[in-house]
C-alpha cells in the first residue's frame, strides 16, 4: 500500500547529480566558457561603467605554479568575478615579468652552459626563448583554476613597447636629476656576480669568524704614544686587507690600559667585559679620554702593513658590541664609504665581482674572500697582534636566488635618489586605502628608511640603461638622444641596443664622437614597478583601484611601482591595497619543494577539481599565512559536499516551480524570507570588504540552519501537498531565491559548480552563464520578523529537549509521535501552525507545557500521526482531498 502512495508524492527531480566529477566538468566548462567568450561579453556588458580594475602585480616566468600561486590568482579572480557582476567594468589582464637573474640560470642549466658560452646577445635571445616557453607553461597551469580572464591579452615585460615606456621613464628620471651614477658599496652576490636591491636581500644564520685585533700606533699625540695599541673587532677579517682608517665615538669615553707590557686602547665601558674575553687577569688602567682626543692619531695597517691608517670620528661607533673602535674598509661598508670620504682615506677595492680576491690583496691573490679568513687570522696571529679568534652564529644577508652569502661591495651604480622626492612618496601614501593599519606603516617605513635605489645590474638579460657617455665619460642627459633610443626600442626591442654600435644607437649630429654607452641592464624591480606606466587597458583610466600580491611586496613590488608611478604621475598607482600572507605547513613552515612540504595545486585539482581548491582558498583567512593540511583541506571538501548536496535539494523541489507567479509569504515563510534578504546583505558587505572567508562561513551556516530545521518541516507539505497548493507555492519561491542567492553568491568562489547547477535551473531572461548574471543590490529590511519570531524559537528549543528525554525513556520513537503539551498566554504563539512548525503528532494548550504519547494512526502516504477523527481509512485528511482532486 505505501508503494502504491509513494507514485502519488511530489518526489524531487534534478539532473544536477550528486556526485560533482569536477575534474571532468572543469575542463567541460572552461571550453564553454572560451567558446561563448564570457569573459569578453561580461567585459562588453560593463563597457562605460565605472571601472574597478585589479592590476595584476607580474608572477616570474619560471618553473611550475605552487599554492602561493593558486591562492594569489584565486583570490583576485574571486575579487574581479563578483565586480564584474556588479556591474563595474572590470578588464583584468594577466601579466608576466621576465628579465632578470632566475631566467638567466634556469636557461643556462636547461642547456647545460654558462654564460661565458654565449655572446650577450646568444645570451639574450636564448633567455627570451626560455621565458616565452614558462610564459605558455604558467598560463596553461592558470586556465586549470578557472580564472575568467582573457589569456590571448596579456602583459609581458620584455614586449618592445613596454620596454620603450620603460626608457620613458627612466628618461624622466634622468632629465629630473633624479638619475645618478656613482661609486657606492651595494649589496654584492658574488654567486651572482651582481649588484642586489634591498628586495631581494633575505637573512639567513651565517657561522662567521669573530677577531679581535690591536693595531701598533705609529704616531701618538698627548693622549696615546707610539708603539700603544687600538684594539678592533670584525666578523670579515678578508675587508682588513681594505682597511684604511679607524673609527672612534666623538664623546665616548676610552682609556689606556696596561697589560703584560703592551698598553691597549679601547672603550672605557667595555674594559670588564673585554678583559674577561681576552684573559687579562691583571691589567691597570693608565689614563681616560674622549674619542675626538684620538683624532688623526695614525697607526700599522693589520695587512697592508707598509702603510698607515688614521683614525677618524665615526657616527656610526656603538658600545653595544666589539670594542668601541670600528674597523674602516670605505669600499665595503656604507657608513664606511660616507666618512672615508669626508676623511680622505684610501679606498681599496681587492675584490673581484665573482668573490675572488685581486692582486691588490698581495699574498692572498686568488683566493674566494670567505678562504682568505684563515690565512689573515694564521698571519695576525704570528705576528701576536690577533687577541682573540672564535666563530659565532649570527643573521647574515645572503641572495634571495642563490641562498649565498653576499657582502658589501663599492661599485659604479645607477641610482635613484629617492631622498629628492620621497615627501611627494609619504604623501601619496596617505591617499591609499589599506584594510591593516600595519599595511601603511609599513609602506612608509620601507621609504622613510630608503634613500637612494641602485637600480643597475651587471648581467646580460634585462632592460639596458639606455645611457651614452661623452668623450670625457660623463654621462650624457639629452631628451633627444633619449628619445632617439626608444623610438628604436620600441620599433625593434631591446635587443638593438647589443646589436648595433654605439653611433647607429645615437641620432645622426651625435655621432663620430668617440662616445660609449652603459652595458649595465636595470633592476628587474624598476621592470615590473613600470607596468603602471607601461600596461594600457582599453578604456581605463589611472590609477588603478587595487594592487593584491604578497606581504613580501611591500618591500618589492609595490614599492617599486609606488616610486615609479610618483616620478611619472606624481600620484601612487593604486587607490588600494590588499595582501596576503605565504602558504604554511600544519607546523607553520613556510612550504617550499627544498623542504620537501610542498603541495602541488595541480595534483589537487587533478584529484578533487578547482573549485574545491577554491572554496579552501576562499575559506582562509588570506591576510595572515595560510595553514594547508589534509586535515583542514577535507573540513573544506565536507562544507563543498554540503553545499552541492543543497544545490541538488533545492533544484530537485523548484522543478515545477512556476516562477512567473506571484505568491505573498506568511508565517515562518515570510521569516525565512527575511533571513534570505539579511543573508544578501550579509554577502555584499563582506564581498565589498574582501572578506571570503566570511562569505564561505555565512552560506555555510545558513545552509545548516536552513537544512536543519527549515528543509525538515517544509518536506512535507513539499511532498504530500497539492502541487500548486499555496503552502507549497511559498515554500518553492523561498527555494527558488535561495537557488539563485547561492548560485550567484558562489559563483566567484565555485564557477565550475555553480555553472552546472544554473544549467538546470527554470528562470526569467535567464543567460548563457550564471557569470552573466546581476549581483543581487544591497536592500534595506524594514521587516524586523527575527524579534517577532524570537518567543516561539525558544519554545521549540525546551520542546525539543522533551520531546528527546521521552525518546530516550521509549515513550515513543518519533518525533510526529509526540503530543504537546503548551503553557502560553501569547497571541502569537496561538495564532502558528505549531504541528507543523514543531513537527510533532499533536498540539493542545494546558497549564503546563509537558510531552506524551497519545493513540494515533500512522497515515500510510505522508508517514505522519493523526487522531483517529483526523484519518480517513488509512490515509490522513489532506492526503485523501490531495488524492480525490488529482483523480
Amino acid at each position: 500500500m505505501e508503494k502504491q502512495y509513494k507514485n502519488t508524492l511530489n518526489m524531487p527531480y534534478t539532473e544536477f547529480e550528486m556526485k560533482a566529477n569536477l575534474t571532468e566538468k572543469d575542463e567541460k566548462f572552461r571550453k564553454y566558457w572560451e567558446e561563448k567568450q564570457i569573459y569578453q561579453k561580461l567585459v562588453n556588458k560593463n563597457k562605460g561603467k565605472k571601472q574597478y580594475v585589479l592590476h595584476d602585480g607580474p608572477p616570474y616566468a619560471n618553473g611550475d605554479l605552487h599554492l602561493g600561486h593558486a591562492l594569489n590568482k584565486t583570490i583576485k579572480d574571486i575579487i574581479v568575478r563578483y565586480k564584474m557582476m556588479k556591474g563595474f567594468y572590470s578588464p583584468f589582464i594577466n601579466g608576466w615579468d621576465t628579465h632578470g637573474l632566475p631566467i638567466e640560470l634556469k636557461m643556462l642549466q636547461k642547456l647545460n652552459k654558462n654564460h661565458k658560452d654565449f655572446s650577450v646577445l646568444e645570451l639574450r635571445k636564448e633567455a627570451e626563448k626560455y621565458a616565452w616557453e614558462q610564459i605558455e607553461i604558467q598560463k596553461e597551469q592558470m586556465k586549470k583554476l578557472q580564472l575568467l580572464s582573457d589569456f590571448k591579452e596579456i602583459y609581458v615585460t620584455l614586449r618592445p613597447k613596454f620596454e620603450a615606456k620603460q626608457l620613458t621613464l627612466l628618461k624622466k628620471m634622468a632629465l629630473e636629476g633624479l638619475l645618478r651614477k656613482g661609486l657606492k658599496p651595494v649589496y654584492w652576490s658574488p654567486s651572482s656576480q651582481t649588484a642586489l636591491a634591498e628586495a631581494e636581500v633575505e637573512y639567513a644564520e651565517h657561522r662567521s669568524p669573530s677577531v679581535y685585533v690591536s693595531l701598533k700606533i705609529t704616531k701618538g699625540n698627548s693622549f696615546v704614544n707610539k708603539g700603544e695599541n687600538l684594539v678592533i673587532w670584525t666578523t670579515t677579517p678578508w675587508t682588513l686587507i681594505a682597511n684604511s682608517g679607524v673609527a672612534v665615538g666623538e664623546n665616548f669615553n676610552y682609556s689606556r690600559i696596561s697589560v703584560n707590557e703592551n698598553i691597549y686602547i679601547l672603550a672605557t665601558e667595555l674594559i670588564e667585559k673585554l678583559a674577561a674575553e681576552f684573559k687579562w687577569s691583571d691589567y691597570k688602567i693608565l689614563s681616560t679620554f674622549k674619542g675626538k682626543d684620538l683624532l688623526n692619531v695614525e697607526y700599522r695597517r693589520p695587512i697592508k702593513r707598509e702603510k698607515v691608517g688614521k683614525v677618524v670620528l665615526g657616527h656610526h661607533v656603538e658600545i653595544g658590541s666589539g670594542t668601541g673602535m670600528v674597523h674602516m674598509a670605505p669600499l665595503f661598508g656604507e657608513d664606511d664609504f660616507i666618512i672615508a670620504k669626508e676623511y680622505d682615506l684610501e679606498f681599496i677595492m681587492h675584490v673581484e665581482k665573482d668573490g675572488v680576491l685581486n692582486s691588490e690583496a698581495g699574498v692572498y691573490e686568488g683566493m674566494f674572500y670567505e678562504d682568505a679568513n684563515k690565512s689573515i687570522g694564521l698571519f695576525l696571529d704570528e705576528q701576536k697582534e690577533l687577541l682573540k679568534l672564535q666563530f659565532i652564529k649570527h643573521s647574515y644577508p645572503h641572495d634571495w636566488r642563490t641562498k649565498k652569502p653576499i657582502i658589501y661591495r663599492g661599485t659604479p651604480q645607477w641610482f635613484v635618489s629617492i631622498d629628492k622626492f620621497k615627501p611627494e612618496i609619504l604623501n601619496a601614501i596617505e591617499k591609499i586605502k589599506v584594510h591593516h593599519d600595519w599595511a601603511k606603516k609599513r609602506l612608509t617605513k620601507m621609504i622613510e628608511n630608503r634613500n637612494e635605489w641602485t637600480i643597475s645590474r651587471q648581467r646580460s638579460w634585462g632592460v639596458p640603461i639606455t645611457i651614452f657617455y661623452d668623450e670625457n665619460n660623463e654621462p650624457v642627459i639629452n631628451e633627444e638622444v633619449f628619445d632617439y633610443v626608444i623610438d628604436l626600442v620600441e620599433k625593434h626591442g631591446s635587443n638593438i641596443w647589443y646589436e648595433k654600435e654605439t653611433d647607429e644607437l645615437l641620432p645622426e649630429k651625435y655621432r663620430n664622437k668617440n662616445w660609449t654607452r652603459e652595458m649595465d641592464i636595470m633592476d628587474v624591480w624598476f621592470d615590473s614597478g613600470s607596468t603602471s606606466i607601461a600596461v594600457e587597458i582599453e578604456g581605463t583610466t589611472k590609477p588603478f583601484e587595487l594592487y593584491f600580491e604578497g606581504s613580501d611586496q611591500y618591500r618589492g613590488w609595490f614599492n617599486s611601482s609606488l616610486i615609479n608611478s610618483v616620478v611619472f604621475r606624481k600620484e601612487a598607482p593604486y587607490k588600494e591595497l590588499l595582501s596576503h600572507g605565504f602558504i604554511v605547513d600544519s607546523k607553520g613552515q613556510k612550504m617550499s619543494k627544498s623542504l620537501g612540504n610542498g603541495v602541488a595545486p595541480l595534483d589537487l585539482i587533478s584529484k578533487y577539481g578547482a573549485d574545491v581548491l577554491r572554496l579552501w582558498i576562499a575559506n582562509s583567512e588570506y591576510s595572515d599565512d595560510v595553514s594547508y593540511s589534509t586535515k583542514i583541506f577535507e573540513q573544506n571538501i565536507e562544507i563543498y559536499r554540503k553545499i552541492r548536496n543543497t544545490l541538488k535539494f533545492l533544484l530537485g523541489n523548484i522543478n515545477d516551480f512556476d516562477y512567473k507567479q506571484d505568491v505573498k509569504l506568511t508565517d515562518i515563510h515570510a521569516l525565512i524570507d527575511e533571513r534570505i534578504s539579511n543573508l544578501k546583505n550579509s554577502i555584499i558587505k563582506n564581498y565589498d570588504e574582501h572578506k571570503f572567508l566570511a562569505v564561505v562561513k555565512e552560506i555555510n551556516n545558513f545552509i545548516i540552519d536552513f537544512s536543519g530545521y527549515y528543509l525538515s518541516i517544509v518536506k512535507d507539505a513539499l511532498y504530500a501537498d497539492e502541487k500548486d497548493s499555496v503552502e507549497r507555492k511559498m515554500i518553492q519561491k523561498n527555494l527558488y531565491n535561495l537557488t539563485l542567492v547561492l548560485l550567484i553568491a558562489l559563483s566567484p568562489i565555485i564557477p565550475t559548480t555553480t555553472e552546472e547547477a544554473y544549467s538546470y535551473i527554470n528562470k526569467k531572461d535567464k543567460k548563457e552563464s550564471v557569470h552573466l548574471e546581476d549581483f543581487f543590490e544591497f536592500q534595506e529590511i524594514k521587516t524586523d520578523l527575527e524579534n517577532e519570531w524570537k518567543e516561539f524559537f525558544k519554545l521549540k528549543d525546551e520542546v525539543y529537549k522533551l520531546i528527546e528525554e521521552q525518546i530516550k525513556l521509549g515513550t515513543f520513537k518519533r518525533q510526529n509521535e509526540a503530543k504537546v503539551f503548551i503553557n502560553s498566554d501569547s497571541e502569537f504563539i496561538k495564532k502558528l501552525d505549531l504541528v507543523k512548525l514543531l513537527m510533532v503528532g499533536s498540539v493542545e494548550f494546558s497549564q503546563t507545557l509537558k510531552v506524551t504519547s497519545f493513540d494515533s494512526f500512522k497515515c500510510q502516504r505522508c508517514w505522519n500521526h493523526f487522531e483517529k477523527e483526523k484519518m480517513v481509512n488509512d490515509i490522513c485528511q489532506r492526503c485523501d482531498r490531495v488524492l480525490k482532486n488529482e483523480r
